[in-house]
């Protein structure tokens, strides 16, 4: 933020790129300079890549982030008590995952007892479901996943994909949700998006919101832009909201903001 302060709400960016290319400087930059403005301390982290590193060291560097920002965001003015995560793409499967598995021994070795919770979640785009095979481009993806990024044959580790699947790991206890994606994605289209918000709803017991953009595209927050501005004015309000909730009474249940203009 522009002033010293301390004890403040914490966002936290994964980049997207199919799990294989991508860094924390190219990514949701009118996001993070939105929220630092009003306040809040911005974190981007990296994590290892394929096809170099394989599955779960994605989501192991994620976690590694969230612990280590629980331990220290609060000499650069952090609040380790409010961490958010968000992402796009890949960001948004590895930012779902990361809260929807806190404490998962399983995608953190050697540090099983760290805190990686996160007070909400923003996925935008994300791939959330990596085992279904029907579809349009669904086998095609597998493929990828198979060759690039588990390095292993679907039909023989099924397991490891529906580990890896945000919409196996929901849960009543999952912090509350901000889903955003585009009509006219190309890429990972936008009923995978509605069926994960579906799934979600049916079991959380926090709020889901969601929104589409209309004839958006993927990454369609990349750049400064009409679309990008008011998906970042979208994302403060309701996580400005979540945080005067918790504030106020974090037992209580209401209804989350009205993400329309």
């Amino acid at each position: 933020p522009p002033a010293p302060g301390e004890k403040r709400p914490v966002l936290v960016q994964v980049h997207g790129g199919a799990w294989v290319i991508g860094n924390k400087q190219q990514q949701a930059m009118p996001l993070l300079a939105h929220m630092a403005e009003r306040g809040w301390v911005g974190v981007s982290i990296n994590y290892r890549l394929s096809p170099r590193a394989t599955w779960p060291d994605h989501i192991v560097d994620v976690k590694r982030a969230l612990a280590w920002i629980k331990e220290n965001i609060a000499e650069y003015g952090g609040d380790p008590d409010f961490v958010a995560i968000t992402g796009g793409s890949a960001g948004g499967h590895l930012s779902a995952l990361a809260a929807l598995t806190p404490g998962e021994p399983q995608y953190q070795p050697g540090f099983e007892d760290a805190d990686t919770s996160v007070v909400a979640a923003v996925p935008l785009y994300g791939r959330y479901d990596w085992f279904t095979s029907e579809g349009p481009g669904r086998r095609e993806f597998i493929a990828f996943l198979q060759k690039f990024v588990v390095k292993k044959r679907f039909a023989d580790n099924r397991q490891v994909y529906l580990d890896a699947s945000p919409i196996t790991r929901i849960r009543p206890d999952a912090p509350p949700f901000f889903v955003l994606h585009g009509t006219d994605d190309s890429l990972i289209p936008v009923i995978e998006g509605r069926e994960f918000v579906e799934a979600l709803r049916g079991v959380s017991t926090s709020p889901v919101a969601y929104a589409e953009m209309p004839h958006a595209q993927h990454a369609f927050d990349f750049y400064g832009s009409p679309r990008a501005h008011y998906t970042a004015e979208a994302v403060e309000r309701f996580l400005s909201w979540v945080q005067a909730k918790r504030q106020r009474d974090p037992v209580t249940s209401e209804p989350a903001p009205s993400l329309s203009r």
